[in-house]
């Protein structure tokens, strides 16, 4: 799924403490939240904070399409038409489906990408807006072609605005429920602050101004292909991924041709040595793990959502630590403190149960139902919703 990141929260919310929170622009801050409605053509008119709102729980195809080797490289199955109808039938209301669209291209400058692997993606995405999903694409395991330094930024910015015309191009018939993500924790690889943000380094600072300025690009792209495609809501990323690297002034939205039709996107593993260490032997969650999320999202809201921008986990979860109680009371503290502040919550499933690797597994691909030892981390996700 993705390298360990060292997150120690409760350090970070220090210093997010002592610095100033960035204003908002002044065009999205008097947007209020207001009864929804699941129509097209009502979601075509939407705030963005409606939209997200409507958006409520989510599921990962991970390690599918964003699998370099192609949809079944690392080990999950060929995507059906069955497994898309049982995640709406869960109760999820959106998909996610990262796509590593890098290893599917032609060389630089015009990287173009492989019809094959383009229609394949077309079908999945089609079968899951037939559904009523909400489905979200990106640019998922292509940080060494955007990784955000100095140096590599006008090669990132070439390769995100090819990639992002042509995708955005070949979807932009497709109703208000495709949502375009820029881009997955991009960030420097091999450095010290490569998931922790260091404030006090300027290559550090330097690398958010990247990244500031790689969101641009692709939603130039992205609005530059009109049709839908004009006013389609689009996530942005942060650093890593990263909800500290948002919570300080460095990270900005970028100018956008239509009003409030941005999302800003996070990733959480919170605790960390419960929800991500596979090397730490905490399977517990505690009174004390539940006001480190009930912080950061109480943190998160207050920076963008109380401002009227709105914010989506569009990767959470815990490892199976063989402690389905613990699983079960952390996905609906998550979900619950999510839900109160207007944030939706997308659990990144991997496919994994067994073996050595990340166990964010929930959805049984192959058997269209959830994983015996997932029933109480599926269970609590929907809890966490009422």
């Amino acid at each position: 799924m993705k390298q360990t990141r060292l997150i120690m929260l409760a350090a970070a919310l220090v210093v997010i403490a002592a610095l100033s929170l960035a204003a908002p622009r002044e065009r999205i801050a008097n947007a209020q939240p207001v009864c929804l409605s699941s129509t097209e053509e009502q979601e075509e008119h939407m705030s963005a904070l409606e939209f997200v709102a409507s958006m409520k729980i989510g599921w990962n195809l991970g390690n599918t399409f964003d699998a370099p080797g192609g949809e079944t490289a690392w080990g999950n199955p060929v995507t059906t038409k069955e497994l898309l109808h049982l995640v709406k039938e869960l109760g999820f209301e959106t998909i996610r489906i990262p796509i590593s669209w890098g290893k599917h291209v032609s060389a630089a400058p015009d990287y173009i990408i492989e019809a094959d692997f383009l229609e394949r993606v077309d079908t999945v995405v089609s079968q899951a807006l037939d559904d009523g999903l909400y489905v979200v694409i990106n640019s998922h395991h292509d940080n060494e072609l955007y990784m955000p330094t100095p140096e590599n930024a006008d090669s990132a910015r070439q390769y995100l605005d090819a990639i992002w015309r042509q995708v955005a191009t070949h979807f932009s018939d497709r109703d208000h429920k495709l949502v375009f993500e820029t881009m997955n924790e991009p960030r420097v690889t091999g450095v010290s602050y490569e998931w922790n943000i260091d404030t006090q380094n300027l290559e550090c600072m330097a690398a958010i101004e990247v990244v500031n300025q790689l969101n641009q690009t692709a939603l130039d792209a992205i609005r530059r292909t009109g049709g839908r495609n004009a006013d389609r809501f689009v996530i942005v990323s942060a650093y890593a991924g990263s909800p500290n690297s948002t919570l300080i002034g460095a990270f900005h939205l970028p100018e956008d041709s239509v009003d409030d039709h941005l999302i800003v996107s996070l990733h959480a593993y919170t605790p960390y040595r419960f929800a991500l260490d596979m090397k730490s032997g905490d399977a517990t969650f505690d009174r004390v793990d539940e006001n480190e999320i009930r912080s950061l999202i109480r943190n998160v809201s207050y920076r963008y959502v109380q401002k009227g921008i709105p914010v989506i986990f569009d990767e959470m979860g815990c490892l199976d630590k063989n402690n389905p109680d613990d699983r079960y009371a952390w996905c609906v503290a998550f979900v619950s403190a999510a839900r109160e502040n207007g944030i939706p919550c997308l659990w990144w499933d991997n496919g994994c149960i067994s073996g050595s690797g990340e166990k964010f597994g929930m959805i049984d691909r192959k058997g269209l139902c959830v994983y015996e030892q997932s029933q109480s981390a599926y269970q609590g996700l929907m809890d966490g919703m009422k």
